[in-house]
């Protein structure tokens, strides 16, 4: 690979200059860019607005949580010294990662964000206060940095998180206090940017970010690059005069964001990596917000900005819960902190009550970040001056009254990602059941698994049926052989095998949605993804259908054809051990008093149960004393191999034990009869392009 950097400072470019390659194709800065400001700072707080801001966080609304920092900031860390750079842990290829080398990645990462952070709250504090000693904190943070080695293990290529951290505020706090450093030290500072950040871009450009298509994995995206685009764009914003690549950092990250972000979604605001990477979404904000401080109208103009802060209202529980694609640590995520901050920010930005509606159901143990006298500078992001500027960017905007969310359609079905989600009560948690279900044209690539017509039921504000597994950390022998798997999903297994993991062809497909009065109504249809492994050659249809009748209960149907005989496995995954009524086909799970009956009906088959509480692959041990609790899995299995299986199920959320309204009395292949408990019997029909309902 080529690679050049140019150390030498000089004047800027013109503005067409033909960049660089971009595997094989010459990329043109674009003619059409934004105002920008003719002198800095250009980010964070421009120059005009400086008394404004300490105004705001002396004497106004930003005065509580800007004294929180200063007393946080005094306490912790005005004395840390400056660190040690980060020490090699051998090989950093992230597929031969282990858990010591997880351990000493994460330390390094954890160096570099204690450093970020110190000397960017350090310079907030001075901005405010005029005082020399954070000044000289931060001036020393910044000039020590200079001496570690920009391709070493701080570097890009080894680990790319340490470098992240670095650059997502550092040339922030240059383009804060530049007026006061000596030439020599600004020639310093601006050449270690320049080296990092041509080395960043080029990184970037290698993994053909520059080639993405906006809603598609045509090109593949890596996931990292795509989450370090807002760096480079306001890095190149920070150093704008300072070096020529800046103006093509920002160019790039500009033209990216209007023609070709996001891949992982599109328009609708979905993002199939699933919530958990969402939350890199707030990392984008916050380019967005850079624009808007220029004001460039361009600044949230994208469909997708207007539509993606509902990804989180239909599918992020205001609890902590199982969701789909890789999640924290300990398997669970609910609306975090940052979470809430970003919708509440964006509620602003909109005028959009129903966002802070949502905000309102905050209920993490955790504090908000205006109250988090925690203080983690060395493993937080955002960090807390960067919630205080942002609150400052729209501090004259306005929070929108709050509307009820029962006024939205309680279904959403985000095409854009293939995932639909049902409700019944939007907005009361404590009251919701809640149904989400994926089919998704992106397959298990990245951080998505292998889950292709997989559901998730919450209600009542417990976890019923789970997405099973943990991720102790990245590609860990349980993440890899349990989590990621379709053995771990509310899911079928054919012929004891799965979808395949990490392949963006293994994907599915929604069929049919239906949002009306009488039910809602999905088909997903995973056969290609079941065909993808090679030992499921013989799948020639893995359809299912959900039902959610009254917004109450539902009704599953799944179909699966054989070119010859084989046998199937319904799966269904829970928190605590199920009850098994065999002779009757029923299965029961309790969690915290609210409970979910399942009755299944194999047509013209029979099924035998298991349960376990055995994980496929374990968690690594040294996790286990940390809250990595066993979890139980139901395996329903037909007994007489065939060509082609039809297996009705029926789900009842419920407050009581064995109050379901209503049962299966009989199913073909095409139709399901339910009778309730008063004698009324409906038959549903599906031999047509969608289920038809009869008495």
């Amino acid at each position: 690979m080529n690679r050049i950097i140019k150390i030498a400072l000089s004047v800027s470019l013109p503005v067409a200059v033909l960049l660089c390659p971009l595997n094989g194709q010459n990329w043109q800065r674009p003619e059409s860019l934004p105002d920008i400001p003719d002198t800095p700072p250009r980010t964070w707080i421009l120059k005009d607005q400086q008394n404004a801001f300490r105004d705001y966080c002396t004497i106004g609304e930003g005065k509580a949580f800007f004294q929180n920092i200063k007393k946080g900031f005094d306490e912790k860390y005005l004395e840390t010294p400056f660190p040690e750079e980060p020490e090699s842990f051998g090989d950093s290829d992230p597929r031969k990662r282990t858990s010591a080398k997880t351990d000493a990645w994460r330390k390094a990462q954890d160096t570099s964000n204690l450093v970020a952070g110190i000397a960017s709250t350090a310079t907030i504090i001075w901005r405010v206060t005029g005082e020399e000693v954070y000044l000289k904190k931060s001036r020393d943070f910044l000039l020590k940095v200079t001496d570690w080695d920009p391709e070493g293990t701080t570097g890009i290529e080894y680990n790319d998180e340490t470098n992240f951290r670095l650059l997502r505020l550092l040339p922030e706090v240059y383009d804060q206090i530049r007026e006061e450093f000596t030439e020599a030290e600004r020639q310093k500072i601006v050449t270690m940017f320049q080296v990092r950040g041509s080395l960043s871009f080029q990184h970037i450009l290698d993994k053909r970010t520059g080639l993405l298509v906006r809603n598609s994995l045509l090109i593949e995206p890596s996931s990292h690059p795509v989450r370090f685009m807002p760096m480079m764009g306001l890095m190149g914003l920070a150093l704008w005069d300072d070096i020529p690549e800046a103006k093509d950092w920002f160019a790039f990250a500009y033209r990216f964001y209007q023609d070709q972000f996001p891949p992982w979604g599109g328009d609708d605001g979905g993002w199939a990596e699933g919530m958990a990477y969402w939350r890199g979404v707030i990392e984008h904000v916050g380019f967005q917000d850079g624009l808007l401080l220029i004001k460039d109208p361009e600044a949230y103009s994208q469909p997708f900005w207007k539509n993606t802060f509902y990804f989180p209202v239909y599918f992020q529980t205001p609890w902590r819960a199982t969701a789909f694609g890789d999640i924290p640590v300990a398997g669970v995520i609910g609306m975090e902190p940052g979470i809430y901050d970003a919708v509440n920010h964006a509620a602003r930005i909109f005028n959009d009550g129903y966002l802070r509606s949502y905000a309102d159901l905050y209920m993490d143990s955790r504090p908000l970040p205006e109250e988090d006298m925690e203080f983690k500078l060395w493993r937080k992001y955002p960090t807390p001056v960067e919630y205080l500027l942002r609150d400052f960017l729209v501090h004259d905007y306005p929070l929108p009254e709050a509307l009820p969310l029962s006024e939205l359609p309680q279904s959403k079905y985000f095409q854009d990602i293939g995932w639909v989600a049902m409700h019944s009560n939007l907005g009361a948690p404590d009251e919701d059941i809640f149904l989400q279900f994926k089919s998704s044209p992106y397959g298990s690539y990245s951080h998505s698994h292998a889950d292709q017509n997989a559901f998730i039921l919450s209600a009542y504000g417990e976890p019923l049926a789970i997405n099973s597994g943990y991720r102790e950390y990245h590609r860990s022998p349980h993440h890899k052989g349990h989590t990621r798997q379709t053995l771990s999903k509310n899911a079928l297994l054919i012929n004891k095998e799965g979808q395949p993991v990490q392949d963006k062809n293994a994907k599915g497909e929604i069929t049919g949605f239906v949002d009306d009065a009488s039910m809602v109504w999905v088909r997903g249809d995973a056969t290609t993804a079941y065909r993808g492994n090679s030992k499921l050659a013989v799948v020639e249809l893995a359809q299912r259908d959900i039902l959610m009748l009254g917004k109450r209960f539902f009704v599953i149907r799944d179909q699966v054809n054989l070119s010859e005989p084989g046998n199937i496995q319904w799966l269904l995954h829970s928190v605590e051990p199920p009850a098994l009524l065999s002779d009757e086909n029923i299965v029961e799970i309790n969690k915290g008093g609210s409970w979910l009956t399942t009755q299944l009906w194999a047509v013209e088959n029979t099924l035998s149960y298991e349960v376990s509480s055995e994980f496929a692959v374990p968690v690594t041990a040294k996790y286990i004393p940390k809250g990595y609790k066993p979890q139980s899995h139901m395996t329903a299995s037909t007994e007489t191999p065939a060509s082609a299986f039809t297996i009705y199920s029926l789900l009842w959320p419920s407050l009581k034990q064995g109050d379901t309204k209503w049962h299966i009395v009989d199913a073909k292949r095409d139709f399901v009869v339910l009778k309730s408990n008063d004698g009324k019997e409906t038959m549903i029909d599906f031999s047509g392009d969608k289920p038809v309902f009869s008495q």
